[in-house]
């Protein structure tokens, strides 16, 4: 028997609110395909004086990212990509804009792309990475006037990089070459990939932009990653991992070299993961961002300091149950600012290093990311999106914050509806709160039932925010403007709402998050808005295995999309290439707990299933 999950009753005091609709390559036909199978009813929209989203739409959004405003606070560099269906690709180029929002210039163009922009510390010149010549490598120009020139020349490409503080030097990380039995493999044709064996180490240079003479500071068995300049541009200090395997994310170490060369020594090696090295301004600490092993898949990154040349660890000391990743030290390095997720926003904090309290210096119910500060930190840029506005440039004042939006890249939104997104919370069935977002369908009238789709977010440790959702994986507003409501919980093991919410989910796969969904599909039913009659459920990653147990639970869905999902997660512990992350909430291997191991997987329930199922499946 199929349990059916109807019993819980839901939280009301944040129940949606009753708005009218009205205000407010790769995969094209996977889209479609998805649209025919959830044909749960035949509720049409009406006509609008703006379009519903469709699914060309999202080939035609322009992705604005990576702002970086200048020393003195006066300009911005940002990217915008353009997607090309007919090539199966993107285009990305350079832009530049004031502080206020005037002169808004294209830099590059072409059939090459180019990303990365960074600032010369004190200068006017800026860097960035391009595939011009066909590899990646440092471009430098003025970006006043004047063509791009080539910096580096590196053999197998440019990874990461950053400028040391007088401007006159870079630091970047680029892959060892091919061994001569990899040459010639590529020779003789063949193209074989073995996921976990066909990678290469990535090692320190340093270049003088002068003179283009390059060093190279890192020779070994590990890999480098996330190098930063000391702040008298005497060493390096960067992020050393054995390999650069994704299940080695957690076996991350600090370390730091002479920029003249030098040996490299250990800053911080513990059985933690240790990552984003931030040089204070004044030359005594080095912050970074401490997430305990091997289970740091799971849980909030922790704020720490170290003595810039080596010493003891100490925590900073705060009650902030969020991840804390240091981003920018203030000039006087007492405070640290950070940007993170709580609940369904994302927002600019900052963090006394003396006594750890935390201050929200920005305080929206949006989401902003990627802030870049001017020389002085009195000046920001960064990104914000909103359900309704895809990511923007946005700049201010730190003193005062006030956004002022930059950019308005995809003009051709003011035509499309989009429905309001509502936050709803409900009780769960051991009386968690949970939380999730509500967009309802365009066409709809209070007082009647909807078709309902759940969406089903990755992770475990993902999270729905209040962010414009319209991607291959998630597409809400395509489906509100086809007359369906779209629910997105924030389960047990979502990020965003403290650690011991994101911990909820060990050991406890297929159960309390399934009933913490469930529990919200009974809320809108008994806020009158969903159809019990016409349900459907989707997701891809976590979300796919989320799938792929609802449907083994029970009957209650009229179709199932599932996107790389997880079905039998004993064999999939020797079939992917992050184990540890099943180590780390299952708390042992499967040999060593069969039992838990089978009692979690979809497979073991397969019998079950008779909702009309999509498994769709990349190569990656």
């Amino acid at each position: 028997m199929i349990p059916q999950h109807r019993t819980c009753q839901p939280l009301r005091q944040i129940p949606p609110k009753s708005l009218p609709g009205t205000t407010g390559g790769p995969m094209k036909k996977l889209f479609f395909g998805i649209s025919a199978l959830l044909v749960l009813g035949t509720f049409l929209s009406p006509s609008f004086a703006r379009r519903p989203m469709t699914v060309d739409d999202l080939f035609r959004l322009r992705r604005v990212g990576s702002p970086q405003i200048s020393p003195d606070g006066e300009w911005i560099v940002y990217t915008i990509s353009v997607p090309n269906l007919d090539k199966n690709r993107s285009l990305t180029h350079l832009y530049r804009v004031s502080f206020t929002g005037e002169d808004t210039v294209q830099l590059t163009r072409g059939e090459s792309s180019e990303w990365n922009p960074q600032w010369q510390p004190g200068g006017k010149l800026i860097g960035f990475t391009s595939n011009r010549t066909g590899s990646s490598q440092i471009w430098i120009m003025n970006p006043f006037f004047g063509e791009a020139g080539r910096l580096t020349e590196a053999k197998t490409g440019v990874g990461e990089w950053v400028w040391s503080h007088d401007g006159t030097r870079i630091a970047f990380t680029s892959r060892d070459s091919l061994t001569g039995e990899e040459e010639r493999r590529r020779r003789s044709g063949d193209d074989a990939r073995v996921e976990d064996e066909d990678f290469r180490m990535a090692h320190l240079y340093v270049i003088d932009i002068r003179t283009k003479r390059v060093k190279r500071l890192t020779r070994g068995e590990f890999t480098v990653s996330s190098p930063r300049w000391s702040a008298d541009d005497r060493y390096l200090y960067f992020v050393r991992r054995p390999t650069p395997k994704a299940d080695d994310r957690w076996k991350a170490d600090i370390m730091m070299v002479p920029a003249d060369s030098g040996a490299v020594r250990p800053l911080v090696a513990t059985d933690a993961a240790e990552t984003n090295p931030l040089p204070s301004p004044d030359g005594q600490w080095v912050a970074y961002a401490y997430e305990p092993g091997p289970g740091s898949w799971i849980g909030n990154a922790r704020l720490y300091l170290v003595p810039a040349l080596g010493g003891s660890p100490q925590r900073v000391g705060t009650k902030f149950d969020g991840s804390v990743v240091p981003r920018q030290w203030t000039p006087d390095s007492r405070y640290i600012y950070f940007w993170t997720t709580t609940r369904v926003s994302s927002n600019l904090f900052l963090v006394d290093i003396v006594d750890g309290k935390v201050k929200n210096i920005s305080k929206s119910e949006n989401v902003l990311s990627s802030f870049s500060f001017s020389d002085n930190v009195q000046r920001a840029a960064f990104l914000m999106q909103k359900p309704d506005r895809p990511p923007e440039v946005y700049s201010t004042k730190i003193s005062a914050f006030a956004p002022r939006r930059l950019t308005y890249s995809n003009p051709f939104l003011k035509n499309v509806a989009l429905a309001p997104t509502e936050v709803v919370r409900w009780k769960s069935f051991d009386g968690m709160e949970i939380e999730g977002l509500l967009i309802k369908p365009l066409n709809y009238k209070p007082g009647r039932r909807f078709p309902f789709i759940v969406g089903i977010h990755g992770g475990p440790s993902g999270v729905y925010t209040r962010s414009f959702l319209a991607s291959w994986a998630s597409y809400p507003h395509i489906l509100a403007g086809r007359g369906y409501g779209v629910f997105l919980p924030n389960y047990r093991g979502s990020s965003g709402y403290g650690e011991a919410f994101q911990r909820a989910d060990i050991r406890d796969w297929g159960n309390g998050d399934f009933k913490d969904i469930m529990t919200g599909v009974d809320s809108l039913i008994a806020w009158g808005l969903a159809d019990p009659r016409y349900l459907g459920v989707m997701g891809w990653s976590y979300g796919g295995y989320m799938t792929f147990w609802t449907v083994t639970q029970t009957h209650r869905f009229r179709a199932a999309s599932a996107g790389a999902g997880l079905t039998d997660i004993f064999s999939m512990y020797s079939e992917n290439d992050i184990p540890s992350v099943l180590d780390a909430y299952f708390g042992a291997a499967p040999w060593d707990d069969t039992t838990e191991y089978h009692r979690a997987s979809p497979m073991t329930y397969v019998t079950n299933v008779r909702t009309p199922l999509l498994i769709l499946q990349g190569e990656r």
